[in-house]
């Protein structure tokens, strides 16, 4: 395969994302919506919503090919959920052409049983999906509603997606009113891997630089609800490191144990791994900390995002980045 060079070196990317429409108006109302932070992203309910173009998919799919990714993830600034079965099957299906993994970011809305499109998982498996993300900011549900506007959380989604096959990530958001501590991220660790998931995936709120053009009330939030996972990460490490000192501090030393550290990520993010504390002996959580201020090290791309308009960019924030 040929290389393809940009700036000092050969260019790769670790996963390609499909904004799989310029869809906006979401089914939940999360406090810490990224969309919400993003400018001009209101929408009336009147406004035609671009789908991709198969055509231009595909380019970018052979490009990030080439750059060597190992999968696609279908997202958008809107639940991806909330697009047509036929046209996300079709998405899952071209992406497997081309690369061997595809992940699906959504809340799950309308995926419980009995919801509108309980059985989309199920044909968008059949079609070679063979990951799912599920946004699950606490496991009480009672604070999930509060945090992210829906009745119900992913959380009884996430042994089906197991039973269907699929590896199963939680995606948490840290901020100050549930989940801000070490403590509080090992309680969500356990409990999603005592529901099945095999990996946790530890976010922050996303901060703008500036707030011109952006939704005041979540861009307010942020500001006060921030958690600095840097400092979280660091425990983790220390608790890798030393696995073999109890702890003084923590009651539960055994559950902090059974963190282990692994490679790290291209850019340098460690990679953990909690086992040997799950009811199941043989189950296992991968978890990894998704910080606001990483970036791109080298020539390495975290991942190539394609949106309706057919192009492809080195970021979500400026079409200046733009690739192909």
């Amino acid at each position: 395969m040929e290389q393809i060079a940009h700036g000092h070196g050969q260019m790769r990317a670790q996963s390609f994302s499909i904004q799989v429409s310029s869809r906006t108006r979401c089914n939940a109302g999360c406090k810490f919506c990224i969309s919400r932070t993003t400018p001009n992203i209101e929408q009336s309910e009147d406004v035609k919503i671009k789908l991709c173009d198969f055509k231009r998919l595909e380019v970018g799919l052979n490009y990030a090919k080439y750059l060597g990714a190992t999968h696609a993830i279908l997202t958008g600034k809107a639940d991806p959920t909330q697009e047509d079965r036929e046209y996300l099957c079709r998405m899952v299906d071209l992406c497997r052409k081309y690369l061997p993994l595809v992940d699906f970011h959504t809340n799950g809305v309308l995926l419980h049983p009995g919801s509108k499109k309980h059985t989309l998982l199920e044909d968008l498996v059949a079609c070679g999906l063979t990951m799912i993300t599920f946004s699950i900011a606490d496991f009480n549900e009672v604070m999930n509603h509060e945090l992210m506007g829906i009745k119900k959380s992913a959380a009884e989604l996430i042994p089906i997606a197991r039973d269907l096959g699929l590896m199963v990530r939680c995606s948490l958001v840290t901020n100050t009113m549930a989940v801000s501590s070490l403590e509080g991220v090992m309680a969500y660790v356990k409990k999603a891997g005592e529901l099945g998931a095999h990996s946790v995936v530890v976010r922050e709120v996303w901060i703008p630089a500036s707030f011109e053009g952006k939704n005041e009330e979540v861009f307010t939030w942020n500001q006060k609800a921030r958690v600095d996972i840097k400092r979280i990460q660091d425990e983790f490490d220390w608790f890798a490191r030393n696995p073999e000192k109890d702890s003084m501090i923590h009651k539960t030393a055994k559950l902090y144990q059974g963190i282990y550290v692994r490679d790290p990520l291209p850019w340098g993010t460690p990679v953990f791994v909690v086992e040997n504390v799950f009811d199941d002996p043989d189950h296992g959580v991968n978890v990894t900390f998704a910080r606001c201020d990483e970036a791109t090290t080298g020539t390495v791309m975290k991942s190539i995002v394609h949106k309706p308009n057919g192009h492809g960019y080195r970021n979500w924030d400026s079409n200046g980045d733009i690739l192909y």
